[in-house]
């Protein structure tokens, strides 16, 4: 897979990411405990703490996306982090945003 592609699919999920992170933050759960039944009140502290967990797993990977693109803009991409050695291609195309090889 070319650098080029690798950098649109990298583009793509950074702004898929921003835009599952604003939806989840634009439209927060009203609080719980005011329902007419206990049941209600655990499900909904459940879905709650569901939709911080994905929130919070989007914002990370986020983060990972943002720095690969800033690897590649420095021309540190596809290099792994600990022994500098060439990420294998194939493990790029699965995880774009790879920072190590297998071996490490």
């Amino acid at each position: 897979m070319s650098s080029d592609l690798l950098r649109a699919r990298l583009e793509h999920m950074r702004d898929d990411l921003k835009a599952e992170i604003a939806a989840a933050t634009a439209h927060p759960e009203s609080g719980h405990g005011y329902s007419t039944h206990q049941a209600d009140d655990g499900t909904l502290a459940f879905d709650q703490a569901a939709d911080i967990a994905v929130r919070r797993n989007a914002e990370r990977l986020l983060y990972e996306v943002e720095r690969a693109l800033t690897r590649m803009d420095e021309g540190r991409y596809g290099l792994c982090r600990a022994c500098g050695r060439a990420i294998d291609p194939a493990r790029l195309k699965a995880i774009p945003y790879a920072r190590y090889c297998l071996d490490c």
